[in-house]
């Protein structure tokens, strides 16, 4: 959903009118029926930035608070044209309920057992005071990653050739942090020295060969800083130390359900997928990487609609036919479905919505469906969405002339011709409509919804609510793993 900019007059939250129950005691904002608690805006303000250099702390955060009020208001309009209705929609979100369970699960089953010592947090205390500079070869083939090694050693990734079917990739990492490499190289980058090279090790579903090229070093260390950032270091242990315990979780789960094939079935939805799916759709941040597109799905529902009821799998308690695995595919979001290209993928895919279902079971029987973390972690996404649809919606409706996209090019702050690649300038000036569109009707949604906003807490959550900020939002990509 593209920015959209509110202007509100300020009030206490405590102003009767402003929904049917009372808003948590540390919400900062009302709008309708939905609360934002300063847990919401602070996670917003970090992830999804909306504000600029040059606004002061607490404009900042007022600039924030007024992109998650809009996202508000959308989601209840989007209710209100009954989009969350919609099949594709109420799977879609049926979905996204059921992983936030599974994912409540975890907390309770994994999470709760891990164990963290104090001197497994001293050594990422002085981890976290370094920044690393490195280079890596990244291939699907261990051999093909190995043979590079020389090359790496003497001359750097410039002189790797990269062949043109992707099969090797190189990049080079500026200053990272403990938490932001990935963590099969944390103590290979953290502990080692400056042209140290390790490799291949398994990563990503493939190998890497890496070597540090550089860094720096904060050498400051206190007592006092390390009590601080304590609960930070325990969180990034925990979750490193969390994957074997739920390997172990799942494997016990998972012994006894005698998970098998159909052969037949099998093989043919796999030539199907074979010939359908293309290369994984890579993203430049390599984020939010699309295994399989929904115009792919769509067209695979119609490849194998003759064999739509033929069981591909069989449990314990039960089947997988065809059309159940083409429509957990199609209600995934597309950053979280599996790799399905080839045979060993869509086996591995087939396994974890298996996975997935006994999980989501176990997570029904152990009440998950209604536990505060659960349910608040479902409505942030729940309202994301439906922001997001209303927004398309409003998009698909708009309509844009010669004149306007002659207009918008000479307001744009971009050219439509670059160096590598051209500007749609209509879908663009699509865009900017829209938004000046619904820009124009916040304030009529503000009334309709009762939107209020306690400024005086917002002031309250800063240190230095008048300073000014000097740099602009440093983008943050977030890629969840689900599958």
């Amino acid at each position: 959903m593209k920015k959209i900019w509110l202007t509100f007059a300020c009030a206490a939250l405590a102003v009767s009118g402003c929904g049917t129950k009372d808003p948590p005691k540390d919400a900062v904002a009302v709008a309708g029926d939905r609360a934002i608690e300063s847990k919401e805006l602070n996670r917003s303000y970090a992830l999804h930035p909306q504000w600029k250099r040059g606004e002061t702390q607490l404009q900042s955060y007022l600039t924030q608070l007024g992109a998650l009020v809009a996202q508000k208001l959308y989601a209840q309009e989007a209710e209100k044209e009954g989009l969350d209705r919609d099949s594709l929609m109420s799977g879609y979100l049926r979905f996204v309920k059921e992983k936030e369970m599974i994912k409540g699960l975890y907390r309770r089953e994994v999470r709760s057992k891990v164990q963290i010592s104090e001197a497994e947090e001293r050594r990422v205390y002085e981890w976290m005071k370094k920044k690393v500079d490195y280079e890596y070869i990244y291939a699907r083939d261990s051999g093909r990653c190995a043979s590079c090694t020389k090359i790496l050693r003497n001359q750097g990734i410039n002189a790797v050739i990269i062949p043109p079917d992707s099969s090797l990739r190189t990049g080079r990492e500026i200053g990272g942090t403990v938490g932001n490499v990935p963590r099969e190289l944390e103590a290979f980058l953290f502990g080692g020295k400056l042209n140290d090279i390790m490799g291949p090790i398994r990563s990503g579903g493939g190998y890497a060969m890496v070597k540090i090229v550089g860094g720096r070093v904060d050498k400051f260390l206190s007592e006092n800083d390390f009590i601080e950032q304590k609960e930070k270091i325990d969180k990034l242990l925990a979750d490193q130390k969390s994957d074997s315990i739920a390997s172990h979780y799942v494997a016990t789960l998972m012994r006894d359900k005698d998970l098998r094939l159909n052969a037949n079935v099998f093989w043919q939805v796999a030539e199907y997928f074979r010939q359908r799916v293309k290369e994984e759709h890579i993203d430049p941040m390599n984020m939010r990487s699309v295994a399989v597109t929904g115009d792919e799905i769509q067209l695979l529902a119609v490849d194998l609609n003759a064999i739509s009821n033929e069981v591909v799998a069989t449990h314990r308690d039960g089947t997988l036919t065809v059309k159940e695995l083409i429509d957990a595919l199609a209600v995934m979001p597309g950053s979280l479905r599996p790799r399905v290209r080839t045979p060993q993928n869509l086996k591995d895919a087939i396994g974890g919505i298996v996975r997935n279902q006994y999980l989501f079971k176990q997570a029904t029987r152990e009440g998950l469906a209604d536990d505060p973390e659960v349910l608040y972690e479902y409505n942030l996404q729940r309202d994301e969405t439906l922001a997001n649809a209303y927004y398309e919606r409003r998009r698909g409706q708009t309509s844009v002339t010669p004149a306007d996209v002659d207009l918008y090019k000479h307001q744009a702050p971009v050219s439509e011709e670059q160096v590598f690649f051209k500007f749609n300038m209509t879908a663009l000036a699509r865009d900017a409509k829209v938004d000046s569109i619904l820009r124009a009707e916040l304030p009529a949604l503000e009334q309709r919804y009762h939107t209020l906003l306690d400024t005086a807490r917002v002031r309250g959550m800063l240190k230095t609510p008048d300073a000014v900020i000097q740099e602009n939002p440093i983008p943050i990509y977030i890629r969840e793993i689900f599958m």
